[in-house]
């Protein structure tokens, strides 16, 4: 039988880039800089080894070609749209590929990684026109954090895994208690093409770090621990049913319940206890991850990124392997 990864996820804030812009793709380059550390330079990129994707903002009626491949996708101009990224630890991928580059009418695009023990930094600007988001307002893009949609392990050890760019099954991934909540500021990530009344001309927008929209907080669970739901079956969702009923006070005064803390209350602290002591089992039985690359939760991972553009032509963004660069 196939086992998935059950994903609980967190909550997380929008981040807003002031820009205009669309993304390519660009093959890791030679390295630069002083052995391999990622050095700051005057358009916020820093120099070093990397990844490039371009998101290009496309007006209404656009006929996006759909053949894969190449460095970009397509947005619409103005208006809402979905990006996909997935990376599979046993694929043989060793650039980043564009799977599906139609996101126009509020489509969703797909875009493959190739696989980092320690995940990437990354960076972003907005290049274009600066002043041509709505009501006169500069080009902007709102991009929100990564969501897991799909996480699997090649338990099976199936020798098609590195293939996959996607996970089998109806459905692999459960959501559960959304236990923790992970706020990213917006302050630094807002990318300004220049304020017109001091600055002229087009101007340049800087590259800024929205490595946190790419990490993961919360638990992953073994798939054998959802044992219950509110009907008594499996559901798909790790919560408060899922704790087995027990006299965890031992005063056998009372009848067994789900009151794992022994606190009085029946609620979603139980729930946290509970999974602490799952990932002290040998083995596991669930994991906790704090702030880590969100590729890394799985062998195989599917994220949603939601996008909102206004007026923006090309957002760049870069990826840089951590494990061959460091910051100067």
């Amino acid at each position: 039988m196939k086992r998935s990864m059950i994903i609980l996820v967190s909550v997380l804030l929008a981040v807003t880039l002031a820009v205009g812009g669309s993304i390519a793709m660009a093959a890791k380059p030679p390295h630069a800089g002083e052995g391999n550390q990622l050095v700051p330079r005057p358009n916020g990129f820093p120099a070093g080894p990397h990844f490039n994707l371009n998101i290009h903002g496309k007006k209404a009626g656009y006929m996006c070609n759909e053949t894969p491949g190449g460095g970009s996708v397509f947005v619409d101009e103005y208006g809402p749209a979905t990006i996909q990224y997935v990376t599979n630890k046993k694929s043989s991928v060793t650039n980043l590929i564009v799977l599906d580059r139609c996101a126009v009418n509020n489509g969703t695009a797909k875009v493959q990684l190739p696989y980092e023990a320690d995940g990437y930094f990354v960076f972003g600007r907005i290049l274009g026109k600066p002043n041509h988001g709505k009501n006169g307002n500069a080009s902007s893009v709102i991009l929100y954090p990564n969501v897991v949609i799909q996480a699997c392990n090649n338990t099976e050890n199936n020798t098609g895994f590195g293939n996959w760019t996607s996970c089998p099954g109806d459905p692999l991934l459960a959501l559960g208690f959304i236990l923790y909540n992970q706020v990213y500021l917006a302050e630094n990530e807002t990318y300004v093409r220049f304020d017109p009344a001091v600055t002229k001309g087009k101007g340049k927008s800087k590259a800024t770090d929205i490595t946190a929209l790419f990490t993961y907080v919360g638990w992953v669970v073994h798939p054998d621990v959802d044992i219950s739901g509110p009907n008594g079956t499996p559901d798909g969702v790790i919560d408060i049913y899922d704790i087995p009923e027990d006299d965890y006070d031992n005063d056998n005064t009372t009848a067994p319940d789900r009151d794992y803390n022994n606190d009085g209350l029946i609620d979603e602290v139980d729930v946290e206890a509970w999974l602490t002591d799952m990932a002290a089992l040998d083995p596991p039985m669930a994991w906790y991850y704090d702030g880590v690359w969100i590729f890394n939760i799985a062998d195989l991972v599917v994220t949603e990124q939601g996008l909102v553009n206004d007026g923006t032509k090309l957002l760049q963004i870069r990826f840089y392997p951590k494990g061959e660069t460091t910051f100067d």
